[in-house]
């Protein structure tokens, strides 16, 4: 390990090449994008992928926290959530669902939970670009009228483009 000093007095460490793969290939993270498209029109889409590519999953149904604000103060809600949790050929769990955190915009989501793993990554990515394919749009193009209803200049579709990328799936 070594001892870096910046330009700012503050004292750092530095990783070498190794450490950083390592830690980089124990790492798991959870991956959350905006889609745009229902939670309803994507959850047997989902299914269809997942058995096209003979992957061993069970689909069960939860709930899932969220904040809408009203004025100036939040209120919590809950979204029905679709999930899939896939055991083969790798482990990960995939959910769908949609939040309301404005009085009319709807802002579907979907979600690969704290398993995203370097050893998964690639079924995950399976199962994600089977998806695009039967849709009619890419996920994170919103139409003029969604962006009107939840509010044009939203950094969630931002956050949708980014998100696609982080995971290698994004095409303009």
């Amino acid at each position: 390990m070594c001892i870096k000093i910046f330009n700012v007095g503050r004292i750092g460490t530095c990783m070498s090449r190794k450490s950083k793969q390592e830690k980089q290939k124990k790492s798991k993270y959870e991956w959350q994008a905006p889609i745009s498209f229902s939670a309803n029109s994507v959850a047997p889409l989902l299914e269809e992928c997942l058995d096209e590519l003979g992957y061993k999953y069970e689909r069960d149904k939860s709930d899932k926290h969220y904040s809408r604000f009203m004025i100036i103060m939040p209120m919590p809600k809950f979204a029905y959530v679709y999930r899939f949790t896939v055991s083969e050929p790798s482990v990960f769990t995939i959910d769908t669902y949609d939040t309301q955190p404005k009085h009319a915009g709807i802002m579907p989501y979907i979600e690969v939970h704290d398993d995203v793993t370097t050893e998964n990554i690639e079924d995950i990515r399976k199962v994600l670009r089977k998806l695009i394919e039967k849709l009619p749009r890419k996920p994170w193009t919103f139409t003029t009228g969604q962006r009107l209803m939840y509010g044009y200049l939203s950094f969630d579709f931002g956050k949708a483009k980014k998100q696609w990328k982080r995971i290698g799936l994004f095409e303009k």
